[in-house]
């Protein structure tokens, strides 16, 4: 090849890439992933693994899918396989408690601000849960619920799915197990 064919395809290969970087930065941003570092992941097949958050205070402990270092604060996100999820881009209130805990665990472990939550879930159906007052209020109400139930050996199941109860932490004091 001469000098020329070079610097042709020296520009075609830089005009590509500028596209494409353009393309996936459009893209990123309309799904509603943040902008930021990922920095934790506990995803299978990733290069590295996140180790635990572990709470004494409020007794909990998780390992988040992602967190993403933001301008706001840290973001946890949570990957879910249901590809049918709340309709009006709700989240369903376990996933819900499962993305508080998360913030929760985020501010007391890192000392930094988990401003929300994303939950996404199959198809790239992202949804947003906000780590208001009010939402970790909830979170701690919830929470000393659980305690007290374990306290007492005893739980109230809330629905009808066996799944549930298959993974549930309270399962062996429940009277009311569907297995």
């Amino acid at each position: 090849m001469d000098a020329m064919n070079l610097q042709v395809m020296a520009a075609t290969l830089l005009a590509l890439g500028l596209v494409l970087f353009l393309l996936a930065t459009r893209s990123t941003r309309r799904s509603g992933i943040p902008a930021g570092e990922l920095f934790y992941q506990d995803l299978s097949g990733q290069p590295f693994y996140g180790k635990p958050l572990r709470s004494h205070a409020l007794g909990i402990s998780g390992k988040p899918d992602c967190l993403i270092r933001t301008a706001e604060g840290i973001v946890p996100v949570e990957l879910k396989k249901s590809d049918n999820p709340p309709a009006r881009g709700g989240v369903y209130p376990s996933h819900m408690i499962q993305a508080l805990g998360y913030c929760a665990l985020v501010e007391e472990q890192m000392h930094v601000t988990a401003p929300y939550a994303l939950v996404i879930y199959a198809g790239q159906q992202v949804r947003r849960v906000d780590f208001t007052e009010a939402r970790r209020e909830w979170l701690l109400d919830t929470i000393r619920q659980l305690e007290c139930a374990r306290e007492r050996r005893r739980a109230h199941r809330n629905h009808e799915h066996r799944a549930r109860c298959l993974r549930c932490g309270v399962r062996s004091h429940c009277n009311q197990a569907l297995l």
